[in-house]
């Protein structure tokens, strides 16, 4: 079995050296716990439902799919898992903030608006007019204010 010997086999399993021959020579059929047990052992197989499909073969982990990974390949899983666990967190929180976000925006549209001032409509209402009088003494005329103006 997986190339251990007799020996080997009946120490494992807990039974004689003379059943594991019986088992080998076809005499005896051999019980489908051992023959789990030795495939699990030997890394041919994964124990649980949960790893149906999956299994050990030239030293790499095969999946259902067919992929096959290396134990150097399991070297970057925990960070992956800590990755997926930290983003699921994340969006959590982000769906929090959104929801927030838009409840706030719903309330301030249906809101009424502060006062009003004459002649205004939407946004400029909130803006309130400035006295009359010069009120570019501190205002830089860009270029093209300069030809609209002197045009």
């Amino acid at each position: 079995m997986a190339g251990l010997n007799v020996v080997q086999v009946a120490q494992t399993l807990h039974v004689t050296e003379r059943t594991v021959y019986a088992w080998f020579s076809g005499d005896r059929a051999v019980p489908y716990s051992a023959y789990k047990l030795m495939r699990v052992l030997c890394r041919f197989e994964l124990p649980g439902a949960g790893w149906e499909g999956w299994h050990m073969h030239s030293g790499k982990l095969w999946t259902p799919e067919g992929h096959g990974f290396a134990p150097a390949d399991a070297a970057w899983w925990g960070l992956m898992v800590r990755k997926a666990r930290l983003f699921d967190q994340l969006y959590a929180k982000s769906a929090v903030l959104d929801r927030i976000t838009r409840a706030n925006n719903r309330t301030a549209d249906a809101a009424p608006e502060g006062p009003r001032l004459a002649g205004t409509v939407g946004a400029a209402a909130a803006v309130p007019a400035l006295p009359p009088g010069n009120h570019g003494e501190n205002h830089t005329v860009s270029p093209s204010e300069r030809v609209q103006h002197h045009g």
